[in-house]
């Protein structure tokens, strides 16, 4: 944890952008009586009194619990809420309506503390920053990277969106904590940081094309214990220590690049499209998807193998952003998918006609983009031996959803990404099944 500690309440002068990059978390512990110390480390930090400890069933069973009790026995009480599993199964889910049951239970006053990972975190983050109050995590898994960022991936009007909101105060978690979680948890988490090579490349793609911000510092951040992970990832799939806490760390680390650079870009591109997208078909359909990493991780293994077979030859002519929301596919969302995709469209016509006019822009995004994506080998390596999902069977996903998820992610959010590159330069849709076979069904 020493290259997270270096950051903790930190601004840096960054000498690779000219900006100031700020880190609003305070405090990040991994030790072995993380919950029975939390309070102290709150106190010492100077948060309130009367801890509000939010979990879900099995969160606090991990840790709640015992948090809840710490906190007892320092303030005599303590407001315990757990949110239920929806009627139809799973877990609960971070989206508007399960927002407005929770500011009915929440007291107006007291610390909010989030014991659990993607979905409470988010719904904690969501409220303290609408509510202007600080908030500590208790992350039960290693599973995702939203723990330190400002970023809340809430589903509003049944459409995947993002939501700018504040990073917690403190983050206090133990190696015990974290090795208890489901392996597909953890799995999970070694998904979402692999996405980082092609987010960090789908960045790089913005900047080039359309002058956006690109800081290389934040880009890099986890390069230091990248290593660690990658050339050994049986190490996270077998529990190891020094494999969880290099992933652990590493999904922090992920959080405050995102938080330094105000954007969710060095972290998220269009292999978070791609899993955003089966996330919404299975609420179309009335079914359950696999968890955010496990999805993502496929969907970073895809792009990477996009980012190859784009840029194996230069197109005669580039295609703009002719393509239309699909009501048909999309049914109840397709009036808020189109509000995003009218937008995208623009991006894309902008990028085409620049890649037609510049002679030498595609030999830039080639070097300068597609050199930051690893392989797609390298990561169906890791993803595999690291116990993650790297098959479209692990996620129960079919060929042929997979590829509807493909064709029609292009149509979410502003960002451009590799997905929009590929269809401009006339390798998407035609070869999606091609590449879905050779690298997600083999």
């Amino acid at each position: 944890m020493n290259t997270v500690q270096r950051f903790l309440g930190q601004a840096v002068a960054c000498q690779a952008c000219g900006r100031e990059h700020r880190v609003g978390v305070r405090e990040a512990l991994l030790i072995d009586d993380a919950c029975e110390r939390l309070p102290a480390v709150a106190a010492a930090l100077g948060l309130p009194r009367g801890a509000v400890v939010i979990a879900d069933t099995r969160t606090r069973a991990a840790a709640g619990a015992a948090v809840a009790e710490a906190f007892r026995r320092r303030d005599g009480s303590v407001t315990e809420i757990v949110l239920p599993d929806p009627p139809g199964g799973g877990g609960p889910v971070c989206d508007d309506h399960t927002r407005r049951t929770l500011d009915r239970a929440v007291p107006a006053e007291g610390l909010l503390v989030a014991v659990g990972s993607g979905v409470v975190n988010d719904l904690v983050k969501w409220m303290a920053v609408d509510a202007g109050r600080p908030y500590v995590v208790v992350p039960t898994a290693a599973s995702m990277n939203g723990y330190t960022s400002a970023n809340i991936a809430p589903t509003l009007k049944g459409v995947k969106s993002l939501l700018e909101g504040r990073e917690p105060v403190a983050v206090v978690t133990s190696t015990a904590i974290l090795r208890s979680a489901p392996a597909a948890l953890t799995a999970a988490g070694l998904g979402d940081v692999m996405a980082k090579p092609v987010s960090s490349a789908d960045w790089r793609l913005n900047h080039l094309l359309f002058d956006e911000f690109y800081c290389p510092f934040c880009a890099d951040l986890i390069r230091e214990i990248e290593p660690i992970y990658m050339q050994a990832p049986e190490a996270i799939a077998q529990g190891r220590t020094e494999g969880l806490e290099a992933l652990y760390e590493a999904i922090l680390l992920t959080g405050f690049s995102m938080t330094m650079a105000g954007t969710s870009s060095p972290a998220s591109g269009g292999e978070h499209l791609i899993s955003h997208t089966l996330d919404m078909m299975a609420s179309r359909d009335g079914l359950h998807h696999d968890l955010h990493g496990r999805q993502v991780g496929l969907g970073t293994l895809f792009c990477a193998a996009l980012y190859q077979e784009v840029f194996r030859t230069r197109p005669g002519r580039f295609r703009s952003g002719e393509t239309r929301t699909e009501p048909a596919f999309w049914k109840g969302f397709a009036d808020a998918v189109e509000e995003q995709h009218v937008r995208k469209r623009r991006r894309q016509t902008q990028a085409a006609e620049r890649l037609n006019r510049e002679s030498g822009l595609w030999d830039r995004l080639a070097c300068e983009a597609g050199g930051l994506c690893c392989p797609p080998e390298t990561v169906r390596r890791v993803l595999r031996q690291g116990g993650a999902a790297c098959r479209l069977q692990d996620i129960g996903v079919s060929r042929e959803r997979f590829i509807e998820a493909v064709d029609h992610a292009h149509e979410l959010r502003e960002r451009y990404t590799i997905l929009e590159l590929a269809r401009s330069a006339g390798v998407l849709p035609e070869r999606t099944p091609e590449l879905v076979d050779i690298w997600l069904c083999a």
